[in-house]
């Protein structure tokens, strides 16, 4: 559901990716969605979106995250961005903290707001389409 207001307490998680849980927000030219990975979750694969580029930023924790073949460690208030069609994934929660990341995506990702609806989750390393972080 759109709304203006988002409160941290009131956002649904939901199984965006297959194994991979987040909050979906839904505007009109962007999806942003708060990913929680859990510290020793397994490392996600690497993937690409042709149609969408890609911010985000690291508000709790500490990851390591592969775009475009390199690996960076990034910690809370490090920001990101991929643009569309770049191999990116490989993302791993370093520590014994959980991470929680903010991403940005223009245009929206229908599939993952079909998701956060109820749908089945999207597994983007799978089919070579999009994906989160």
């Amino acid at each position: 559901m759109r709304q203006n207001i988002y409160r941290h307490d009131d956002l649904e998680q939901t199984e965006i990716r297959p194994g991979l849980f987040g909050a979906v927000l839904e505007g009109d030219q962007t999806t942003l969605v708060r990913w929680d990975f859990p510290a020793g979750q397994d490392r996600t694969g690497v993937h690409t979106h042709a149609e969408h580029e890609q911010w985000g930023i690291v508000l709790a924790g500490s990851i390591e995250l592969e775009i475009d073949g390199e690996t960076s460690t990034l910690r809370a208030g490090d920001a990101y961005w991929i643009p569309a069609g770049t191999p990116h994934g490989r993302t791993l929660v370093l520590g014994d903290e959980d991470a929680r990341v903010l991403d940005v995506f223009a245009p929206p990702r229908a599939e993952y707001v079909a998701a956060a609806h109820g749908g089945a989750p999207s597994d983007p390393t799978a089919s070579g389409g999009g994906g989160a972080a």
